[in-house]
């Protein structure tokens, strides 16, 4: 990989989450090696509220979202920042979510993908979703999602 990455590379991620922004790191750091508390810490709510949809989307149990979240969240989930590297690189993701509509314009819904809400699309291993913020990611949405997750995944 030759981009910036967080959390398990694109080859070991169980679920993949393909961001427009990156978040500010702290230098000293390997950005492989940032946990979710010094995420949070270097960029505020906002990435909060993005850590824990993706805890919301990716926890065995969705009443344990805060623990996954804060505990094992990059032991499964890898998050990068370039589409095309996912496109280039094999990967042997369960899900691979295509985050907000900026990335949408290079990694295109693809035909015959199921709706779910009004934002949202899965054609396994594929997920187009919005923005993981809660304006546009409501906790219905990802209730919703999920379910479609567990019924094609």
């Amino acid at each position: 990989m030759h981009g910036l990455w967080l959390g398990q590379k694109v080859n070991t991620a169980n679920y993949l989450f393909v961001l427009p922004n990156e978040p500010k790191l702290d230098e000293s750091t390997l950005p492989s090696s940032h946990s979710v508390n010094q995420l949070i810490e270097l960029n505020g709510n906002h990435w909060r509220k993005i850590l824990t949809i993706m805890a919301k989307l990716t926890s065995d149990d969705p009443d344990q979202w805060r623990e996954h979240r804060d505990l094992s969240l990059f032991d499964e989930v890898g998050v990068v920042f370039n589409a095309k590297e996912v496109m280039s690189i094999a990967h042997k993701a369960t899900a691979i979510f295509i985050v907000g509509l900026k990335l949408r314009e290079q990694w295109p819904v693809l035909e015959a993908s199921v709706s779910v809400g009004q934002d949202a699309w899965v054609k396994p291993p594929y997920v187009w979703c919005p923005y993981l913020d809660y304006r546009q990611f409501p906790n219905a949405l990802i209730s919703e999602l999920r379910e479609t997750l567990l019924e094609t995944l």
